[in-house]
């Protein structure tokens, strides 16, 4: 079984070097895909033969074309801004900081807006969607990202 795992690891480190961005958005798509069949199964306790398909396909499609470009875009930009010449714990701290309160609220508005879209809402339909959930999503996240995101630390 290491052998596999090994071999396994050694192409996705090839495949992201060579071609990070696709590998971002491959391995985003194939997350949230996962996720998402996740979400069904566990938590709206749906049967795994009755998932809605093309709910996980959006899902996994806004993994492809936009989460995964995104957050390599943004985590690569946040490699040149915040200098590595720090103290390890500062490093971390000023990412999730630029992170959670640059890109988070910007990005919650795309993401958000894009699965609405997706979903067939029209853009008044989505303007209101974003009015009524938008603060939820965005305390939501600051509830559980920072802490992911500095869980290193530990």
């Amino acid at each position: 079984m290491s052998v596999i795992f090994k071999i396994i690891k050694s192409g996705y480190k090839t495949a992201l070097r060579r071609h990070p961005i696709a590998s971002q958005a491959v391995q985003a798509s194939l997350l949230m895909g996962a996720g998402d069949v996740i979400a069904q199964c566990a938590v709206e306790n749906v049967p795994l033969n009755s998932i809605n398909l093309r709910r996980t396909a959006e899902f996994s499609a806004l993994g492809l074309f936009l989460v995964g470009p995104t957050l390599r875009f943004w985590y690569g930009r946040l490699d040149r801004i915040v200098s590595p010449k720090q103290v390890a714990w500062k490093v971390s701290i000023k990412k999730a900081s630029l992170d959670q309160f640059l890109f988070a609220p910007a990005f919650i508005v795309l993401f958000t807006s894009s699965i609405s879209v997706m979903q067939g809402m029209n853009a008044e339909s989505v303007v209101e969607r974003l009015k009524s959930e938008y603060t939820t999503i965005l305390k939501t996240n600051y509830i559980i990202w920072p802490a992911a995101q500095l869980s290193t630390l530990l």
